[in-house]
């Protein structure tokens, strides 16, 4: 008894609300779906971002060889040249069709979808740990049922082995219990094995690592039959409720809105765009130079004389620079070569490879493809709240009958208990009795979980979180 409290103290015993806290926090399919939300989000950011006037810088630096033109002094040059650009530019779409700001409606309503697949997820996990949670709590019930039972039989084979050492019972007899002790035995061990897989289910969904699924447990909750308050609705009440809360139909709501936002994009490709932009600017030349000194005034050889090489001056004096000339200062050709640009530009569609039209068409597709999922995902709703009404109803009305049997079964393994002291009834007879009241009570308790979980699914169709 002592090895058994400490094992139970060692053990940490989690509620169902713990359970699903950890899986939204833990679970790898939320945290993809968490990242879903946030590519989509980026997406719409990106999209009202586009919507203001772009801004760019860009400088080269380079050499140009051979003969060219240089851009800035317009003169051929025929050695080379180092020149750099600097300029900054940008624009800003003034009309293209309303295609950007459709983009950024689509996208905002692409944000709401993935989320609503998210709270989708999360409803789909807290349901599956629910049931699980509830498959355990139904295995450490049919335990107790089968220890109960083991314990009688056992208490049955004491006795029996007092009557047959008194003679007063046959050895055959004996056998009988001995083997519906084995038996009840096979049984309790096949309850405790339910529960070990059971509760490796919950662990697994749970993606607990091994340290922490080797010392888990559940605790056990006090579950009412308050859910027979839920079955005084209709289905289509309960639809009515489900169809303006369930997150998968508002994801299929803004996905239909999304593509509603699409076609229109895709038709703003037919319409002419406006664009204006602007541009400044400047640059540099290595071949751009300036005089050094001052200059001096005079003749200035033009020639020699054939066969003599007398030089020839000219016969206007000339100003010229006898120190040379130099690069331009790179501060003062900025200076000098700023430029300005504005521009309008008109782009008109006129044939473009039926590109333009293909993609409404597609669009038009998609958006009647939504709407059918719609209508889908509805209908879907709607059957699946149907059929959970009528199971819900059914586990009802078997965990009633589950009741009265095992209170009229619970009253005849008494009377047969006292018989069977008494020698009335064989032990065939009483172990008949003893099993059929055994399976009545394993009926209740799994009747009594189906319909705890039944009327879960409804009270969550209903909007109300998931709770034990």
């Amino acid at each position: 008894m002592t090895m058994i409290s400490i094992q139970a103290f060692s053990q940490d015993q989690w509620d169902l609300q713990r359970c699903i806290d950890y899986a939204m926090k833990n679970n790898i399919t939320v945290q993809q779906s968490k990242n879903n939300i946030v590519t989509s989000e980026i997406n719409h950011q990106e999209s009202k971002l586009s919507l203001l006037p772009d801004l760019n810088a860009q400088a080269t630096y380079g050499y140009n060889f051979g003969q060219s033109i240089d851009p800035f002094t317009n003169e051929f040059a025929t050695t080379r040249v180092g020149t750099s650009n600097l300029s900054v530019f940008t624009s800003l779409d003034l009309f293209n069709g309303f295609s950007k700001m459709n983009n950024m409606k689509m996208n905002k309503a692409n944000v709401l979808a993935s989320k609503y697949d998210l709270e989708k997820i999360q409803n789909d996990i807290s349901l599956q740990l629910c049931l699980a949670y509830l498959q355990i709590l139904l295995g450490k019930e049919n335990v107790l049922i089968a220890e109960q039972q083991v314990a009688i039989t056992q208490e049955q084979v004491n006795r029996m082995q007092k009557l047959v050492d008194a003679g007063q019972e046959p050895q055959g007899t004996l056998y009988d219990t001995e083997a519906q002790l084995a038996q009840e035995e096979l049984n309790l061990t096949t309850a405790q094995n339910n529960v070990a897989i059971a509760m490796l289910n919950l662990t697994q969904l749970l993606q607990l690592p091994p340290e922490e699924a080797e010392n888990f447990d559940i605790e056990k909750p006090i579950l009412t039959d308050e859910g027979t308050e839920l079955l005084d609705n209709s289905a289509q009440d309960i639809y009515r409720v489900a169809k303006s809360t369930m997150p998968e139909i508002m994801a299929a709501d803004q996905r239909r809105i999304s593509s509603e936002y699409a076609l229109s994009m895709s038709r703003g490709n037919l319409y002419p765009s406006l664009r204006l932009s602007g541009t400044l600017g400047s640059g540099y030349s290595g071949n751009n130079t300036v005089p050094v000194g001052d200059p001096i005034t005079g003749q200035v050889p033009i020639g020699e004389v054939q066969g003599s090489g007398e030089t020839v001056l000219s016969l206007q004096e000339q100003s010229f620079y006898p120190d040379g000339f130099e690069t331009k200062s790179f501060g003062d050709q900025l200076e000098d070569n700023f430029f300005q640009n504005v521009q309008l530009t008109l782009s008109v569609p006129l044939f473009n490879g039926y590109t333009a039209k293909s993609q409404v068409k597609r669009a038009q597709i998609n958006q009647l493809q939504s709407n059918l999922e719609y209508q889908q995902i509805s209908n879907q709703l709607r059957f699946d709240i149907e059929q959970a009404y009528t199971d819900a109803k059914a586990a009802m009305n078997s965990y009633i009958s589950a009741e009265k049997a095992v209170r009229s079964l619970g009253e005849s393994f008494k009377y047969a208990e006292v018989r069977y002291e008494q020698n009335v009834i064989n032990s065939v007879d009483y172990n008949n009795i003893k099993t059929n009241y055994t399976r009545a009570q394993s009926n209740l308790a799994t009747a009594k979980y189906d319909f705890v979980f039944r009327t879960k699914i409804l009270d969550f169709y209903m909007g109300n979180p998931i709770t034990l």
